[in-house]
């Protein structure tokens, strides 16, 4: 089998490491690292050794597509334990089923990753439209915000199309006013015009579908414009860099996402996974990772899962048949216990609501995680 010699099971990463969005990426594969050096220190898989090779797609489609087939090709992989963005993915998608390469996706999940299931490709957390049409519902009811004006910013892509769905949903369950719906083009880095439209219309919550960069500057635009207002962004914003580009106006906003802080060592899965990492990370790299480093790790522990329970006699087919047959694998709460089928490739994890504390440089859970709203 590609990939597998009798003491080594080579694993590829698709991730930006360079551009804005590397802070994904380099968080993703310190993860990985953590990981590979702590499964080989226990022996490896039945074993076997792990090596993980990665490639730089840059946050772009087309590098993506490039990437798999060089690490397939080239690097003669096994299966793929990282896909970068939602449009990378996609761009993926045609060449990872033509080849049958076993993937797990926990990085930017969209409805179009397993609608129809892709037979290889299986998919870990919520979509963007599951997590904030859930988080937004339970923030509005928490919080008694039923009679605030309701906007939304999102990116013109395939990941924001996902963060409108729920966004649209979340206004419709619970009959809420929504003002406005601005979308903008990759790469926007003025928000001056959204923000004074919005202003005009009155909004006083605002609804942040931004990649990473985009939330702080909409922050910094509401501040600038004096507009008080509730902010829920979705979960690229559970990033102290989005705190500390957002200055002052970074504090006191909502985050939906499906996995706890990193501080949250009252989480058994946190504290050992955040041991590891200080036993085999610097401290700089320790400084680095956030909560794409939480996600890689909890779809290393399912790739090795379903590896270990092919036996001796790994074969990319065996992985699938494995994969497709977890049933409620635990990650001590990390996430919600991952479970998929022979038709389902997807498995959505319960949702939590965090608050940012600037000041602090953390964020603090409002609260406990709910069931995702379908």
């Amino acid at each position: 089998e590609p990939g597998v010699t009798d003491n080594k099971i080579v694993l590829g990463s698709v991730t930006p490491v360079s551009g804005p969005p590397s802070l994904l990426g380099k968080a993703h594969m310190l993860a990985l690292k953590v990981w590979e050096q702590d499964v080989n220190a226990r022996g490896g898989i039945n074993g076997r050794k792990v090596e993980i090779r990665q490639d730089d797609d840059g946050y772009v489609p087309q590098r993506a597509l490039q990437g798999i087939k060089r690490l397939n090709e080239v690097e003669n992989i096994f299966g793929l334990i990282g896909t970068s963005g939602s449009a990378m993915l996609q761009a993926m998608l045609p060449y990872i089923n033509e080849q049958k390469i076993p993937t797990i996706n926990a990085m930017a999940v969209a409805a179009s990753h397993f609608t129809p299931p892709n037979k290889t490709v299986f998919i870990v957390g919520p979509t963007y439209c599951q997590e904030l049409s859930t988080a937004m519902t339970q923030l509005v009811k928490i919080k008694n915000l039923q009679k605030e004006k309701f906007a939304l910013v999102y990116q013109d892509d395939e990941f924001g199309t996902d963060v409108r769905c729920g966004y649209q949903k979340a206004i419709k369950a619970l009959g809420l006013n929504s003002v406005s719906e601005i979308a903008f083009k990759r790469g926007t880095k003025d928000f001056s015009a959204e923000m004074l439209s919005l202003k005009q219309a009155g909004a006083t919550f605002l609804t942040s579908g931004g990649v990473v960069a985009e939330h702080s500057m909409l922050m910094k635009e509401a501040a600038k414009n004096q507009m008080p207002m509730t902010i829920l962004a979705v979960h690229s914003a559970h990033l102290t860099p989005v705190q500390a580009l957002a200055g002052a106006a970074g504090d006191g906003y909502y985050v939906a996402d499906y996995v706890p802080p990193l501080t949250d060592l009252s989480v058994p899965g946190m504290a050992k996974f955040m041991g590891l990492a200080q036993k085999y990370l610097s401290a700089d790299e320790v400084k680095s990772m956030n909560r794409y480093s939480i996600t890689a790790y909890i779809g290393a522990l399912l790739m090795e899962d379903a590896i270990r329970r092919c036996g001796k006699d790994l074969t990319r087919a065996c992985v699938v048949d494995k994969l497709e047959a977890t049933k409620n694998l635990g990650t001590d709460g990390l996430a919600s216990p991952i479970s998929f089928s022979p038709s389902v490739r997807h498995s959505p994890s319960s949702v939590l609501i965090l608050r940012s504390d600037a000041k602090a440089s953390k964020f603090d859970r409002v609260s406990d995680p709910v069931p995702v709203v379908d």
